[in-house]
């Protein structure tokens, strides 16, 4: 076969499959922002559709941030219909509010580890940890128990709204759940959630981006609307899917006060810091 033939052939080949993940794309994205979200967004908040940022060192707006020109996130429906999720009750469509999705996340087991907040790989080592459990190394069975989504970290903020430690968390799937292994990592456990009412917002970019962690702004401000009190002490992220490998889901969590059963602090507590963004970039 020649060269410029054996070219020829390569070339098709990329260009069909340009085609297909194009292809592909399209029906992944053939959905309104709202069914992508999984709330209604407010006018307030949209500017022909661009969002503004919120400083927070002036504490004003900007005119820089165009939110709706990021990636769409990846509609739930459509994750759940992947991989096994965690169970929940989306409340969002007969909420009158605006701006936040509304959900149950029913009670279940799930496997936690404290994240070195001091470590630059501290969020690594935490996943690793988790998946040594999920993998079968660490848990009492030696059985690989799958993979569910979404992660979960929990962030514990003092009085001052300033971290002061993290955890991270893996859903344990469907056939573990009601008698999950023990594990065999003591910086490992498994925990059993209680139900929480959980007001979230959504971002499809990457968790680097600073709209990413600028949700939380807007999502307090949905809630304030709506006069809904959310615990001070916590705030949650949620991932959905694998960082950088096409359509991103990614959600930002507050929990209602009153589905708080238990109002402590983590035991496992570290120094204060002085400044919560740098601790939540690598979320």
């Amino acid at each position: 076969m020649s060269i410029k033939l054996s070219l020829l052939l390569v070339f098709q080949t990329l260009l069909c499959h340009g085609l297909a993940v194009g292809n592909q794309q399209v029906e992944e994205t053939d959905y309104s922002w709202e069914e992508a979200e999984g709330y209604k967004e407010c006018e307030d908040f949209l500017i022909d559709m661009e969002v503004q940022h919120f400083n927070e060192d002036n504490g004003e707006f900007d005119e820089s941030g165009f939110f709706r020109e990021k990636p769409k996130p990846k509609a739930l429906q459509k994750i759940c219909s992947e991989r096994e999720c965690a169970s929940a009750l989306n409340r969002s469509m007969n909420s009158p509010g605006c701006g936040y999705s509304e959900r149950i996340l029913y009670s279940g087991n799930w496997t936690t580890t404290r994240i070195d907040l001091t470590n630059p790989n501290g969020y690594r080592e935490a996943y690793f940890r988790l998946g040594g459990y999920r993998s079968g190394k660490t848990n009492d069975k030696n059985q690989p128990v799958g993979m569910a989504v979404p992660v979960i970290k929990k962030w514990y903020l003092d009085e001052n709204n300033d971290v002061i430690s993290a955890t991270m968390s893996f859903y344990v799937p469907s056939p573990y759940q009601k008698d999950p292994p023990a594990s065999l990592d003591e910086e490992v456990t498994v925990e059993q959630w209680d139900d929480l009412i959980i007001y979230s917002r959504t971002y499809g970019g990457n968790r680097e981006d600073p709209e990413h962690m600028e949700q939380f702004h807007y999502l307090r401000e949905a809630l304030s609307m709506e006069n809904i009190k959310t615990y001070p002490h916590m705030i949650m992220t949620a991932g959905y899917t694998s960082p950088r490998s096409g359509q991103q889901r990614r959600e930002v969590m507050l929990i209602d006060d009153d589905s708080m059963t238990v109002k402590t602090e983590t035991e496992d507590t570290m120094d204060l810091l002085s400044n919560i963004w740098p601790a939540l970039i690598d979320i």
